[in-house]
């Protein structure tokens, strides 16, 4: 595929992801909460995070791996699908007794819920494979419609759900998890259909493809996802647990939760892009430096202006979101949005680290902040509830971020640019500045939006943090 192909498949990618998600998450997620109640909702977060945090065992990091030998072209993928797709199953069987054993000693009583959930997410984890063979094949514009072909038909179903009551009844969580199921069920069909169109064989099952290299060879990347699951999922369901009003914290939490998802959707496009490219340019001997610290200041400085934005128009989006005038809410909601930051460190230089070959040093900076987190949380969820979960979260994701960047920039001898950091810090105190006085003058939330986007981009022009002209120099390297 040439390059100019490659690029627009990408666009397409950002673009579709950028229309569909922000529908998912405020349209239906969000509407769905103010319909079925916080501690309801709260319920279904917390269940739902405690199926993403064992959701590890329905790959074991092996997607990555034979993904890796397809692109490669070190596999035969008509001799190998069949029989990774037994071993799913088998893993989802794991999984299930697993996840099921924690809740039954954690003392879970919504098992439909919880059913549901553990559906979902085998079914997703389907989806991811099937659309990981699809990448690897290099069909990247089929990839990027089917990056959004599940969100699409939830959002459908969904919406006719929640407009027509009279139709087909108030909307419930166990109708949003069927509505999940049915979707996800579709875009795996659809999916297989196009990979057999396209001359993919599912060839017999055998299972001592997985020998122990291979499974030694994945580990490193399935510790990593358990451990960043456990860092960012299990609060959620500590929370409904050990709080004396655990389902409406979480629920509260949950909202406020919603806004850094949405937020980090762009990190995690950007670092879906970014470990390839720097893979590529380390396994080529090119270098580096100049891509990862022009991908940090894109990730920091949309941090940053998300975090001030939010911290200042809490009330406002709290009100518009949720049509509550909750001072708690809106607490929540200020220190939750802070961790952006730490997320955007830990997305650029994590990725970094997993494409250079340090993986097994992520992994152990990994366990580090997912002890300092747990041991946090579980001093102050009992007393401070959901504020105790973004304390928590603020400073264990900035401490992984700040390792993150100290290892990589001394590992691969790359200078920091502190001057960047001074200026993340400026433009920080500038917007702040700018809203809180335009506050004063009761200037529409919406235009201060728009400013903030129009401040930080100026900013960024201006002190030359960020050039067309330097991206176009690096993607022609590739």
């Amino acid at each position: 595929m040439n390059h100019t192909k490659f690029y627009s498949s990408l666009s397409l990618l950002l673009i579709l992801n950028a229309v569909i998600k922000p529908i998912w998450i405020f349209g239906i997620d969000r509407q769905v909460q103010n319909i079925t109640g916080v501690a309801e909702y709260g319920t279904y977060f917390s269940l739902l995070n405690l199926s993403i945090v064992f959701g590890f065992l329905l790959d074991w990091g092996l997607t990555n791996f034979i993904n890796r030998e397809l692109a490669a072209k070190r596999a035969d993928l008509s001799e190998q699908l069949g029989s990774y797709l037994l071993v799913k199953f088998l893993f989802a069987v794991i999984y299930a007794i697993v996840t099921v054993a924690v809740a039954l000693v954690s003392g879970v009583r919504r098992w439909d819920i919880l059913t549901g959930v553990v559906i979902v997410q085998f079914l997703t984890f389907l989806f991811v494979f099937f659309r990981g063979t699809v990448t690897a094949n290099q069909w990247f514009t089929t990839d990027a419609w089917l990056s959004v072909f599940d969100k699409t038909l939830m959002i459908f179903i969904c919406s006719a759900i929640i407009l027509w009551p009279s139709s087909f009844g108030l909307m419930t969580i166990k109708k949003f998890l069927v509505a999940q199921i049915v979707s996800t069920t579709v875009a795996v069909f659809a999916i297989i259909i196009v990979l057999i169109s396209r001359g993919i064989v599912f060839g017999r099952p055998r299972l001592k493809f997985f020998n122990r290299t291979v499974l030694f060879s994945a580990l490193p990347f399935a510790i990593t996802v358990f451990l960043m699951s456990v860092h960012v999922r299990l609060d959620g369901f500590l929370l409904e647990r050990i709080h004396h009003n655990g389902a409406h914290e979480a629920g509260l939490y949950a909202a406020a939760y919603r806004l850094l998802d949405v937020s980090n959707t762009v990190g995690y496009l950007i670092a879906s892009f970014f470990m390839p490219f720097i893979a590529r340019l380390w396994s080529e001997g090119k270098p580096v430096h100049r891509a990862i610290i022009q991908t940090r200041h894109l990730q920091v400085m949309f941090a940053i202006t998300a975090v001030i934005v939010t911290v200042m128009l809490a009330p406002w989006l709290q009100k518009i979101l949720y049509h509550r005038d909750d001072s708690y809410g809106a607490r929540i909601l200020r220190w939750c949005l802070p961790a952006l930051v730490g997320y955007a460190l830990v997305q650029v230089y994590g990725t970094v680290m997993t494409a250079t070959g340090l993986i097994v040093a992520f992994c152990y900076l990994n366990v580090s902040v997912v002890v300092v987190n747990v041991i946090m949380n579980i001093l102050l969820i009992p007393r401070y509830g959901a504020f105790g979960c973004c304390i928590s979260a603020l400073c264990s994701q900035f401490l992984l971020g700040i390792a993150t960047m100290t290892f990589v920039h001394k590992k691969l001898n790359i200078v920091i640019d502190r001057r960047s950091l001074l200026l993340y810090l400026l433009n920080g105190l500038l917007l702040f500045a700018v809203i809180a006085s335009l506050l004063k003058v009761s200037v529409s939330p919406w235009s201060l939006l728009a400013g903030a986007a129009l401040i930080t981009s100026v900013f960024m022009w201006a002190t030359k943090m960020i050039s067309l002209n330097k991206w176009f120099d690096i993607l022609k390297k590739q």
